[in-house]
């Protein structure tokens, strides 16, 4: 049984955590899975977006897996974490849009996957914390990092310095997801984001994740010009030029990512 499946889902693809009877606990191996499904979902024809979800019913991902973890010196355990930060960065990377898709616990590791995807959207049983900081650490894979950039240092230092366990609806309202839906619902409400971002030109979502990316720490000037350098070249496009006629021919756009 493969502990990552692949699920092409229309012009999703979708990267499940399958590790249920370990609540999806995050081990090396898997993490690895997960990098490649990403790097492999950016190579696909008609791939538009990824989803990242965790397979059973009780969780997207309880965290690191700890009796891996245990087993391993200090070397280990910082490969063990560096791993989950090159995922991050190849999340950053990747031409996609990559949402979660959370359900249940997550937790630790688990959480600082939700934080590098582009977009989270949350079940309303999702429960989110980061238990590390009851262990004498704190998250070890960029945790700290994602979570202030995402929902301010104000409310990163509420959520780290008084570890407690956050409802989705909380999650929603300090800004960690996006969406918070019926557990019902949570596969169709992914699919509803990729069908939206399905509207539009790959190449243009690709650059606009860049420039998001890249421009949030620049100085306000520099920021500008980087964002012009990225969206400049889109202007002479097959796609460009196929959307400015489809909105006079009052049709779809048919966009390639050319």
């Amino acid at each position: 049984m493969s502990i990552l499946t692949r699920e092409r889902h229309g012009a999703a693809l979708v990267l499940r955590l399958n590790r249920p009877d370990a609540m999806n606990a995050l081990s090396t191996a898997l993490v690895r899975e997960i990098g490649a499904g990403i790097a492999e979902a950016g190579c696909a024809a008609g791939v538009r977006a990824i989803v990242i979800a965790g397979a059973g019913e009780r969780a997207f991902s309880a965290g690191t897996d700890l009796k891996e973890r245990a087993s391993l010196d200090a070397s280990g355990k910082a490969t063990q974490s560096r791993s989950l930060m090159e995922v991050a960065l190849a999340i950053r990377e990747s031409p996609l849009p990559v949402i979660a898709a959370v359900h249940g616990w997550c937790l630790g590791g688990g959480l600082e996957l939700a934080l590098a995807c582009d977009l989270r959207i949350a079940a309303e049983d999702a429960t989110f914390g980061f238990p590390e900081m009851t262990l004498g650490a704190y998250p070890g894979s960029g945790g700290p990092v994602l979570l202030s950039r995402l929902v301010g240092l104000a409310r990163a230092k509420d959520i780290l310095f008084h570890p407690r366990r956050m409802s989705a609806n909380e999650a929603l309202t300090l800004g960690v997801v996006e969406q918070v839906v019926p557990r019902a619902g949570l596969h169709e409400a992914a699919m509803a984001r990729v069908d939206a971002l399905s509207s539009t030109a790959p190449l243009a979502i690709a650059a606009l994740k860049r420039s998001l990316n890249e421009t949030i720490t620049m100085p306000f000037a520099e920021a500008l010009e980087h964002d012009q350098r990225l969206r400049r070249p889109l202007d002479t496009t097959r796609d460009y030029a196929e959307g400015m006629l489809a909105q006079r021919e009052q049709r779809k756009p048919d966009f390639r990512g050319e």
